[in-house]
This record gives structure tokens, C-alpha cells and sequence, in this order.
């Protein structure tokens, strides 16, 4: 059996530039970037297609490499490798299947997937070209057919070398222009073969000072800081359109393989020569306006290659993104807190015509005010059938045209697609969506929560409040750091980089607020009491461990765990329905505690055991078969399944893709199940940050069912169960994107093998508790237990413990051999009558005394396990009373020694030999005093002893009878 992934929707994006976003005008489709996928999206229809090449995908046609000559000039066989049905993955029809080694001869972990930050649509909506950044970057070009494949491209250029920039199609999409970035200043242009999609590098130049492009007819405009320039070519283009069987970009191309000078001319800048120009439009064949950060509108003027460039207006806010609406005629302008605003091409066509007054210029101003806060920055624009579509850092904004009282085009938001406005933290999945009415919530490092229906769908958002004045010293401000669902009684809870824990209501209300760490808060845990009772855990940077009990209107502190790691707490897990609860450090250490109840319905957990690793773990995750079981990564590039029972390792597997053995560090990971023939199967799902990949292994037999790339930088990840009526159970896989703020859903099906209404909430009200009670006035809360009150526990859990006939009457902490210690002296072994629990784990610090514990009520009393080596010492010599029972053992062993060494293909060393030689030989010697020698004695040495014997009669008769 194999498995299928396959992309279904990717919510947010990740563009920061004017080229991060383009639109073809006939198609009404629209593309824009996230991640290193590019998305093309319907206008109308809000499809989504996938655009996704593997660093080591080979293109349809091979472009020879002018400038890096190491590019292959034909597919040899890495190209099958690449598509061998091993694993199959499609995302969106893509098979992601990855080969080992790509076609310059490299591993896979040196091809990380890179992200795209440039995107261009064809005018005829046939091709679409994506632009890398990074060391050696690609330009791919895609062919957006239905049917052809999206994860092979059409062509593949490499000649930029430091990232691509911009790059642009001309108006009759039969050449390519292609910027590099600053590091890089490569302007190269590309003819298009409309037949075979094949790519021929024509002309190029350097131009380190330019930031987007822009085709002004048959010429190219670059812009940037104090710079505006035309460049044009030795020969005009043809500007006819495309007849059948004849390429005129081929033509015109010379067939020399030496590229020509791409050649162009500064344009005068005059009183704007201090001006950033953003962004820029082709109004004509030899006219385009261009904008600038200040806020001015600028007409360029190329009628008879003249190169005049004028101030047509100003506006007050700047300018970021400028698109043309050839159905009405006019240019849409976009900048930071605006909306966009609309301006007539006759304006600039006036301002062409030597005849107009300088009245009828001054008419032009646009009186347009900045709008505040409520407006975002548009970082792109575009137009396609008869819509505006805009994009900011993180979303898509669709907007509706109409003529407004004085006939005046406005434009208005009529559709956003949902995404968070920064870093994505963390994914949480409802455990009864019924109740809830969403499936799973995520939430971003500046407060925000969304919720969400299995199929993407934005159905919900809140906004949790952080406040600072807890941690005035911090500079980089507050930040949410983890969110919890309470499923029972639909509430949150949340933990800040301040360490305030705060429950909230659905909408965002915060109910109460506890200042629980004091530091960066890590983890928290809940596990249900009753119907309207909550038992949760917190860990922190503090190296402490907060017990809650959470209702409705409260969170009261029931205990506080300190010292229990040497580091700080990265997780915490509670396991078999709360009655243990799991931490998990940096310290390469996991302690099981034990939850103890009284009569009087107080709750404390007793630390029982501890689990030393080779390695640190970097992720773990309750299993989903069983509720005692849990799947730990490390940095050894491992997952152990540790029983928490037993506290021990039932199983463990490398992290390696069995092709190639390249194995890597899962640094978040979880778990989830999958139909295999009305079995369930254990998936493992991981992320590693080596490859940037997402990788799914079956626990049971540590194999790799599927690699996953595409999406950088994944924060979190969780499984969705979805169940329909008459259908069977679905899984989807959710990835969260902690640095590009995307959310991507991903559809996982067993196959056999070989087959490959957005509402913002603001919480602020005047009922509020936590502006009755704001943060400042909460203090730090402790509450440790007293050796007392442990006690008590402990004689509590004893009785309970009596009450089980299955289980130990005690717990003891085992030990192990990797656990970290600064002595270099051996430990000391812990008698029942010594101090109990940490205190009696070799390594570990005692920071300060307490009285030894009463034998009665010790319950983590222990003795160190001996050693081989000395269990071996103990059997030898318990029996030193009985020296007849010592030799018969002795003999023995060496007749299994014998037998062994009589069947056994290999022979003993020299050394070995002579060493047991010496040792049978001085054996022997000390059985000669016996009175009773043994017929085992060998010939000689009886012999001997019978001489020795009667010499020494001989010698003493002669000296009485001298």
C-alpha cells in the first residue's frame, strides 16, 4: 500500500512586492505566490491550481546555458529516477515523489526547496513563469493548459545567479524579460517558441539598480531608486500577431548562440531626480505612467524615442502598485492605508498634447487622504475581468468597480480571502466539532485566531489581547505563544511570551488571567475532569510546571513543579486520562508524574520516574491507538515509541529516506491514523527544517510513505478527521507556515502501491474582567506543597496503589547509563532509609537539604541497579562459604566454553590464548595443596605432584637420620 497526498487549498500568501501578484486580462485568472507554490486562481470561481518543481525536476525542453555552462544539455537517466513510482504524492495531479540525487550530482538536503518572490502571467494566459530567490535560482516556465503537468515545467533558465528580481512577458507573449536582484543585476530577454514552449536566450546587459520591469510596447522600462531607463533592441520586434506555423520571435532572433547587448538609455529624471519609483504601467506603445514612493504621478513620453518624463499629480500617501483597466480606461492606483483610486488615461493624454493649459493641468490633482489604519498596505495590483485584485503581505483582496453618485469609479472590497496578517504559530483540532461548529482554529503570533471548516472556509476569528505592562523590560513586545480548546464548555485558553495564562470565551472575552511564568510560556495541556471542570498544565522557559484547575469563570492554582529538569520544559503530554503527566525538556530527560487525589478532592502530582535520553528531543505526540504511548523525536534523527507505563522504548526507527539513507531531525511531529483494508494504520507525520519537508512515516515498520515539499518554514502540524454521511472517514493533514504565514490542507488516502464569512471580534467590552482586572495588578503565582503535604500524597497513593492488584505496589525510578553528571566519581546507591524521588538520580543538582522521608510514606526509594559486572562479581562470590559449589560452577563453564569453542568458526587470538593458558595453569597450581587431587587434573601435572611429593619423603628421612 502506498499513499496519496494531494493539495487541496492553500490559504494566504506570501508576496511582499509588486511582483509577487499578476493577472491575465482575457483568462480572468490571476496568480500569486506562496511558499515556493505558486497559485492560479479563478476570479470568478475562486479555483485553485498548484504550480510546484522539485529542485531536481528536469524540464520538458532543456535551455543550453550561456553564462553557467554546467546545466545539462540533454535528460539522461536522473530524469526516470525523478518520476519512479516509489512514493507518490500528487499535489494537485503532482507527483512529488523525490530521488536521491538530482542531475548536477548533488544530495537531496543540498536542494532545499526555495521560495518564489516573482510571478508572471502571459497576456494570452498560456504561459506562466516563476522566479526563485537564492544562490543559483531557476526561471520555470509553466504551461497552464488543462492537462499539462504542473510540477514539470515547460523550460528552465539558470542564468541569474543571485536571485531573479522581476520578471515580465511582452504584450504579445513571445518574449520573456527576466531582472536579478541587486546582488545579482542580470537583465537578460528570452524568445518564446509558441510551438515547443522552448526558451533561447537573445539579449542581455547588467542593471544593479532596478526593481521591477515593465514592457513598454517593443521596448523594456526599468525602474528603481533615482533610476528610470529604456532599453530597446538593435532590431524592432514584429508586432503582428501570431499566425500559424510562423514564429517571428524565432525569426528576428539571430542565430548566432553569442547573446546580443541588451541596450538602453537613462531617462532625465530632472526635479524627481531623488525620487524612488515604485511601480510603472504601459499606457500606448511609446507612453507609461510611472509612481513613486513620495505619492507622484508621472507620465513617460517616449513619441519618437524622446524619453520626457512629467509630474502629472501627487497624492498624499505613497504609492506602491499601479494597474491598468482597459475596459474603463483608466489606471487603478494602490498605496499603504488607501484604497484604490482611479485615474482617466485622457489625463495623460493631455498631458501629451501641447494645447493644454496649464488650467486644465491643475484639474488633475487628486485630493485623496490617507484612510488610517483599517485600510492595508497593497503591495501588488491587477486587473482581471472586470475586478481589481490586490495583495498585501499576507492576503488577497478581490475588488468590485461601480459608478458612484457624481459617476465617479470607485472601488470596493467584495470578497477577501482569508488569511492571518503574520507568523502562523500553531494549529488546533476540535475534539467535537459538533458543539463547536468549526474544525479545527489556528492562531498567529500577534493574537489572532481563526476558525475554520474542514474545506478552508473562514467561519470565525477573535482576537486575544496582550498585554505588556506584565514585562516592561521587553523590547520586542508580547507575543501569543500557544492556545488550547476547551471542547466541553467551548472556551480557550492561551499562554503569552510574558507568561500570563488567560481564559477566554469563543469571541475573544477574556474570563480570568493568571500570571502563571515567569518567562516565555511553552506548552499547556488540558485534560477533562467533568462536563464543566478542566484540569490543565503549563510548562515555561522557568524551568516550572503549573498545575490549574479551569471552570467556566475561573483558573485556581492547584500546585507548582519546580526543578524537575535542569532545562527548560519544551512539551508536556497527559496520558491515560490524566492520572500521568508527561514533561519533556531540553535537559535529554522526560519525568513521569503521577496524579494523587485526597478525600477532600485536591489534586497533586508526584514525580515517579525519569527516562534519560541518548539525544534532546525536539517534538513529541500522544499516539493514537492507545492513550499510554508516546511517539518522541530526538536530535539522533530517531522517533522512539516509549511506553509511559513501563517507561521504557518498545520501538524505535530512523528518520531516513530508504532510497538514498539520508536520515533528518524532526523538529515538530504528530500522529494520526489511516484505513488500510478497515485497518487502521499509524502515520507519523514530521517536519524536518534539513530538506524543508514534510515527511510521513508508518510507525509500525519506520518506513517513508510520503515526502512532502513546498510549503517553508512549517510551525505546526495536526491531523483532521472528517466524517460524512454515506462516505467514508477522510483525513486531511494540516500544515501551518510559521514564517510565511500560509495554512495549507492536504488530502492523505491509502492507495494501493503503484497507483499513485471572515468576522473580526474585538473582546472589549465593559464587563470585561480583564479590564476590571488588568494583567498589571496580578502577581507571579506559586503554590509548591510542603514536605508535609507530600507526604500525605504519598501515603495516598500508597493506599491506592494496595487497591490494584495488577500494578507494582511502587513505582521506582530507573536510571540510565547516558543520564548528564558534572562528577566524575561514581554515584552513590540510594538505600530505602535515604532521601527519595529526584534527589537520588545520579547527575542530579541538589540545591538545598531536606530531612530524609519516613520509611513509611517513601514512595520514590530506590537502589541503583549494579551492573553486569558486578551482578556477575555477586553470583561468584555469594557462594564463598561453599567452595565445592564454586569449582562444579567453574567446571561449568568452562565445558560450555569448550563446546562453544569446538562448534564455533572462529579462532582465538594469541593473546586470548596465552592469557587463558596462564590462567588453567595457575588454576591447577592452586589445587596442588588438595588432599584429594581430581582425575580432571591433566597426566603431567599428577606426575609432577607424585615426584615433588616423594623427593620431599626422601629429603626429610635424610635429615633424621643425620
Amino acid at each position: 500500500m502506498g499513499v496519496s497526498v494531494v493539495l487541496e487549498t492553500v490559504l494566504g500568501s506570501t508576496g511582499s512586492s509588486i511582483n509577487a501578484l499578476s493577472a491575465a486580462v482575457d483568462t480572468g485568472c490571476f496568480a500569486y505566490c506562496a511558499g515556493s507554490i505558486v497559485v492560479l486562481t479563478d476570479v470568478n470561481s475562486l479555483t485553485q491550481r498548484f504550480f510546484y518543481a522539485k529542485p531536481d525536476a528536469l524540464p520538458a525542453q532543456i535551455t543550453p546555458s550561456y553564462y553557467n555552462p554546467a546545466t545539462p544539455t540533454k535528460a539522461t537517466g536522473n530524469r526516470a529516477l525523478a518520476h519512479t513510482p516509489c512514493k507518490e504524492n500528487s499535489l494537485s495531479s503532482i507527483a512529488l515523489c523525490d530521488s536521491s540525487v538530482d542531475y548536477l550530482g548533488k544530495g537531496k538536503l543540498s536542494h532545499r526547496p526555495r521560495s518564489v518572490t516573482s510571478v508572471a502571467l502571459s497576456p494570452s494566459g498560456k504561459y506562466l513563469a516563476v522566479g526563485e530567490v537564492g544562490y543559483h535560482p531557476r526561471i520555470l516556465l509553466f504551461s497552464t493548459a488543462l492537462g499539462a503537468s504542473a510540477d514539470v515545467p515547460v523550460a528552465c533558465l539558470t542564468e541569474h545567479t543571485f536571485g531573479v528580481q522581476a520578471i515580465a512577458f511582452s504584450a504579445d507573449s513571445r518574449w520573456l524579460c527576466s531582472l536579478g536582484d541587486i546582488h545579482d543585476g542580470g537583465l537578460f530577454l528570452w524568445s518564446i517558441n509558441h510551438r515547443t514552449g522552448a526558451l533561447k536566450l537573445d539579449s542581455s546587459n547588467r542593471c544593479t539598480t532596478a526593481d521591477t520591469i515593465v514592457w513598454m510596447g517593443t521596448n523594456v522600462i526599468t525602474i528603481g531608486t533615482r533610476h528610470v531607463k529604456v532599453w530597446r533592441f538593435e532590431q524592432p520586434l514584429s508586432t503582428t500577431k501570431y499566425r500559424r506555423g510562423l514564429d517571428s520571435a524565432s525569426d528576428s532572433a539571430h542565430a548566432s548562440p553569442v547573446p546580443r547587448t541588451f541596450t538602453g538609455r537613462n531617462v532625465l529624471l530632472g526635479a524627481l531626480k531623488d525620487a524612488v519609483f515604485t511601480c510603472a504601467v504601459a499606457i500606448a506603445d511609446d507612453a507609461a505612467v510611472l509612481c513613486t514612493h513620495d505619492g507622484a504621478v508621472c507620465l513617460l513620453d517616449d513619441a519618437h524615442r524622446s524619453q520626457r518624463l512629467f509630474q502629472v499629480t501627487k497624492r498624499v500617501c505613497s504609492i506602491t502598485s499601479i494597474t491598468l483597466d482597459p475596459s474603463s480606461k483608466v489606471v487603478w492606483l494602490g498605496g499603504n492605508g488607501a484604497e484604490p483610486e482611479a485615474l482617466p488615461l485622457s489625463s495623460f493624454f493631455a498631458v501629451r498634447d501641447p494645447s493644454t493649459s496649464s488650467e486644465q493641468l491643475k484639474n488633475l490633482d487628486l485630493n485623496s487622504e490617507q484612510k488610517g489604519a483599517d485600510c492595508l498596505d497593497i503591495c501588488a495590483l491587477c486587473y482581471a475581468d472586470k475586478r481589481l485584485i490586490s495583495a498585501d503581505s499576507r492576503s488577497i483582496s478581490l475588488y468590485g468597480i461601480f459608478l458612484d453618485a457624481n459617476q465617479t469609479l470607485e472601488a470596493s472590497v467584495v470578497q477577501r480571502l482569508p488569511a492571518h496578517k503574520s507568523a502562523v504559530i500553531g494549529v488546533v483540532v476540535s475534539s467535537n466539532p459538533t458543539i463547536t461548529d468549526f474544525n479545527f482554529l489556528t492562531y498567529s503570533a500577534r493574537g489572532d485566531i481563526l476558525y475554520w471548516s474542514w474545506d478552508g472556509s473562514c467561519i470565525g476569528s477573535c482576537t486575544v489581547p496582550l498585554d505588556l505592562s506584565l514585562a516592561p523590560e521587553a523590547t520586542d513586545g508580547n507575543e501569543l505563544r500557544v492556545v488550547r480548546h476547551l471542547s466541553t464548555i467551548n472556551m480557550l485558553l492561551s499562554g503569552d511570551k510574558t507568561g500570563v495564562l488567560r481564559l477566554l470565551h469563543s469571541d475573544g472575552k477574556v474570563q480570568a488571567a493568571v500570571w502563571g511564568h515567569d518567562g516565555e510560556m511553552h506548552d499547556l495541556a488540558v485534560q477533562v475532569l467533568d462536563d464543566n471542570q478542566f484540569l490543565a498544565a503549563s510548562s515555561g522557559r522557568d524551568r516550572t510546571i503549573q498545575i490549574f484547575r479551569i471552570s467556566k469563570t475561573d483558573c485556581s492554582l492547584e500546585q507548582s513543579l519546580i526543578n524537575e529538569h535542569a532545562g527548560p520544559i519544551r512539551q508536556i503530554e497527559f496520558t491515560q486520562n490524566g492520572s500521568i503527566l508527561v514533561s519533556m525538556s531540553s535537559d535529554r530527560t522526560l519525568v513521569i508524574h503521577q496524579r494523587v487525589t485526597r478525600t477532600d478532592d485536591s489534586i497533586a502530582f508526584v514525580s515517579t520516574r525519569t527516562v534519560h535520553l541518548k539525544a534532546s528531543p525536539t517534538s513529541m505526540t500522544l499516539s493514537p491507538h492507545g492513550s499510554s504511548d508516546l511517539l518522541l523525536s530526538t536530535m539522533d534523527r530517531c522517533v522512539r515509541w516509549i511506553s509511559v507505563p513501563e517507561a521504557n522504548t518498545t520501538q524505535s526507527f530512523k528518520t531516513a529516506d530508504h532510497s538514498n539513507g539520508e536520515s533528518v531531525i524532526l523538529s515538530r511531529v504528530t500522529a494520526g491514523t489511516l484505513d488500510r483494508h478497515s485497518s487502521p494504520v499509524t502515520v507519523l507525520a514530521g517536519y524536518s527544517s534539513a530538506d524543508g519537508s514534510i515527511r510521513l512515516y508508518e510507525v509500525e515498520t519506520g518506513s517513508l510513505l510520503a515526502l512532502i515539499q513546498g510549503q517553508n518554514a512549517v510551525s505546526d502540524l495536526a491531523f483532521v478527521q472528517i466524517s460524512e454521511t454515506g462516505r467514508d472517514m477522510k483525513t486531511k493533514l494540516v500544515s501551518t507556515g510559521g514564517t510565511d504565514g500560509t495554512i495549507m490542507l492536504w488530502n492523505i488516502v491509502m492507495v494501493p502501491q503503484g497507483e499513485t464569512k471572515h468576522q473580526e471580534g474585538d473582546g472589549s467590552s465593559d464587563t470585561d474582567p480583564s479590564r476590571l482586572n488588568p494583567p498589571s495588578s496580578i502577581r507571579l503565582v506559586r503554590r509548591v506543597l510542603s514536605k508535609a503535604e507530600i507526604a500525605n500524597f504519598h501515603r495516598s497513593l500508597k493506599e491506592q496503589n494496595n487497591k490494584r492488584s495488577l500494578s507494582p505496589s511502587q513505582l521506582r525510578r530507573k536510571p540510565s547509563r547516558y543520564a548528564i553528571s558534572d562528577h566524575s566519581e561514581a554515584p552513590k546507591i540510594a538505600s530505602s532509609h535515604d532521601r527519595a524521588g529526584r534527589d537520588a538520580v545520579p547527575g542530579r543538582q541538589v540545591k538545598r537539604a531536606s530531612p530524609p522521608l519516613s520509611p513509611k510514606v517513601s514512595l520514590r526509594s530506590w537502589t541503583r541497579r549494579s551492573s553486569l559486572d558486578e551482578r556477575r562479581q555477586h553470583i561468584i562470590t555469594k557462594h564463598t562459604d561453599n567452595i565445592d559449589a564454586t569449582a562444579k560452577q567453574i567446571a561449568n563453564t568452562l565445558q560450555e566454553f569448550r563446546n562453544r569453542l569446538e562448534k564455533s568458526q572462529e579462532s582465538l587470538s594469541t593473546n586470548s590464548a596465552q592469557t587463558l593458558k596462564r590462567q588453567l595453569q595457575a588454576t591447577l597450581d592452586g589445587l596442588v595443596p588438595s588432599n584429594q587431587p581430581s582425575d580432571r587434573i591433566g597426566s603431567e601435572s599428577f606426575d609432577d605432584y607424585l615426584a615433588d611429593m616423594i623427593d620431599k619423603r626422601l629429603a626429610l628421612q635424610s635429615r633424621k637420620e643425620d
